[in-house]
């Protein structure tokens, strides 16, 4: 008889967990989440944009935004681990500190994963002018990141098909994933190997170096020139974290093998991508700032290997589009999280909103989501003209805004995690400080138009997910009967009692660090037009200490809240499931 299985009647009946386990995420099924989500329109459009800024610095650049990120994973993996559950980037920040904060990290993710296929979207129309497709860009130049209306149009229509993608059974979705992320890996490493291995040495017309001088504008180039959105994706196997498969190596090993190993071998192949372009400028050729193709396939033709130019014109439309399509599947899974809680419409998860039929088989695609998350990203793409140089940064800053706040969930909750992870609070707690002091120093150094548009979409989310739900009592005369369908609790008014709740004044005082920092970077900018590292030290030491008290204070509410009402956490079973044989 087969191992797992019972007959009766001669006919074998499945186990109900043999079954559950084959739902679940394999290795494979994670890293193409992973690498699916890290490897987008980042590397294709940030290379010489942080040459740009940074010069002959440029590779530190991403050295330096690799490190910090991977600071940062470390912390969401060994919380996700510890508490795994699917959508929990939202579900254990409410857990530890209360709906006021869920709802302000739940308006940072909404916003981050909708704008991302807007990004993505922008990325492809720039890859399709690559393929000749013309009046997309102003002047058909590959270095301008504005869209004509004919461009804004054919982004709403790849917007509409990440859409129309996702509406794909689950286990179809990752399998077509998993293979569109194969090209996208293959592509640049082609790129690497034949720009390193080929010099060239013909008179051509040299590259301006940087206009950044110093290191001062490498740290600005990380968060404003695309590095951190080239890295930003990594987390997207946690937002399925209870959705891991248990037996051979554990869900623990899956999740640290995924994202570990995608972040590290994302700092190697972009650094020698950056590398492999310094290489080609430096013996003498430049790309053409009046092209419409990208300069690595320039380089391509340029350099005598023009075979592998329509390879990386395709894959500026294919690499962009894989990135958006996990972004929107992943976040799907999220906001039905957030339905759950009830900080946003609980129609959005319920059956009649998340599911369809195909041939008599229901799929759960959160297809009222999707369309919601449509809308999101379609008023981004219109509101900056679809503008990459804008989105990507804005991208940026709200998922670092994402990454702080499991730190804060891990130091919290620590006590209430089983024995065997005490011998990690020293450990646990020095990283999560490392990382949300990072993230901090980071959102300084952004530009002040990346900073102040990020943080205004971030006010619009909050006040519109804490907003809703008063509106809907004021029944007006318009809006009144669209509003009534509206529901979720108000959560706004634990603000009157901010003295004795500790929940509102958690999110106090989120939002008032927040405050602090744009504040900060609005002065760096402004003060100093021309920043330079050495000056900017009283600053950037402020920085440093306003991160650590923010840190403590909303450590002290999380724990009261959870005082005053325990987490329901579903913690990892303390040994892996049993099995006969390791499951991929």
């Amino acid at each position: 008889m087969d191992r797992g299985r019972i007959r009766l009647g001669g006919r074998p009946l499945s186990n109900p967990d043999d079954e559950d386990e084959r739902r679940r995420l394999s290795i494979f099924d994670l890293i193409g989440l992973a690498a699916g989500g890290v490897i987008g329109s980042g590397w294709l459009l940030s290379a010489t944009k942080v040459w740009t800024d940074a010069g002959r610095n440029a590779m530190w650049a991403w050295v330096i935004g690799g490190c910090i990120m991977l600071l940062v994973a470390i912390v969401m993996v060994e919380l996700s681990i510890a508490v795994p559950k699917t959508g929990g980037l939202i579900f254990l920040p409410l857990q530890s500190s209360g709906p006021l904060v869920a709802t302000v990290v739940a308006s940072a993710l909404w916003l981050a994963y909708a704008l991302n296929s807007a990004t993505e979207a922008a990325a492809m129309t720039k890859g399709l002018g690559s393929l000749g497709v013309r009046d997309l860009i102003p002047s058909q130049q590959f270095n301008v990141d504005e869209l004509t209306a004919t461009g804004l149009v054919y982004a709403t229509l790849f917007m509409v098909v990440i859409l129309a993608v996702n509406l794909l059974a689950r286990r179809l979705f990752i399998r077509f994933n998993s293979l569109l992320t194969l090209w996208k890996i293959l592509i640049p490493v082609l790129i690497i190997v034949l720009l390193l291995r080929t010099g060239y040495h013909a008179q051509a017309r040299a590259c301006d170096s940087g206009v950044g001088t110093g290191f001062a504008p490498v740290l600005t180039a990380v968060t404003s020139s695309g590095v951190i959105f080239a890295y930003t994706g990594f987390q997207l196997p946690l937002d399925f974290a209870g959705n891991v498969r248990r037996r051979g190596m554990g869900e623990a090993a899956r999740l640290r093998l995924a994202v570990y190993g995608t972040l590290v071998g994302a700092i190697i192949l972009y650094v020698l991508l950056q590398f492999a372009l310094l290489h080609v400028v430096r013996s003498g050729f430049c790309w053409d700032a009046r092209s419409a193709e990208s300069p690595y396939a320039q380089f391509a033709v340029a350099l005598s290997f023009a075979w592998i130019a329509p390879l990386i014109n395709t894959d500026a439309l294919l690499s962009p589009m894989g990135s958006g399509l996990v972004y929107t599947h992943a976040l799907t899974r999220e906001v039905a999280a957030l339905s759950r809680a009830h900080l946003t419409h609980r129609g959005l998860q319920t059956a009649k909103r998340a599911s369809i039929q195909v041939g008599g088989q229901r799929i759960d695609v959160y297809w009222a989501v999707l369309l919601v998350d449509f809308a999101i990203g379609l008023i981004a793409l219109v509101a900056v003209g679809g503008n990459w140089g804008k989105l990507a940064p804005a991208n940026s800053i709200l998922n670092m805004l994402l990454y702080a706040m499991p730190g804060v969930v891990l130091v919290a909750i620590h006590d209430r995690l089983p024995a065997r992870w005490q011998g990690r609070r020293g450990w646990h707690g020095v990283l999560a400080r490392l990382g949300f002091v990072s993230i901090a120093l980071l959102i300084y150094w952004a530009t002040w138009t990346s900073l102040w548009q990020s943080m205004t979409a971030l006010i619009i989310g909050i006040a519109v997910l804490l907003g809703l739900p008063i509106l809907v009592r004021q029944d007006l005369p318009v809006l009144g009967r669209a509003l009534r369908r509206y529901d979720a609790k108000e959560y706004a008014t634990l603000f009157r009692r901010y003295r004795e709740n500790p929940a509102a004044r958690a999110a106090i005082t989120l939002v008032a660090y927040l405050a602090v920092l744009t504040v900060l970077g609005w002065s760096r900018n402004a003060l100093d037009p021309n920043p330079h590292l050495v000056r900017e030290i009283p600053l950037n030491i402020l920085v440093v200490a306003t991160s650590l008290v923010a840190f403590q204070l909303l450590v002290a509410f999380s724990r009261r809240h959870m005082a005053q009402f325990p987490p329901t956490l579903a913690m990892a079973p303390s040994k892996p499931v049993a099995t006969t044989a390791a499951t991929g």
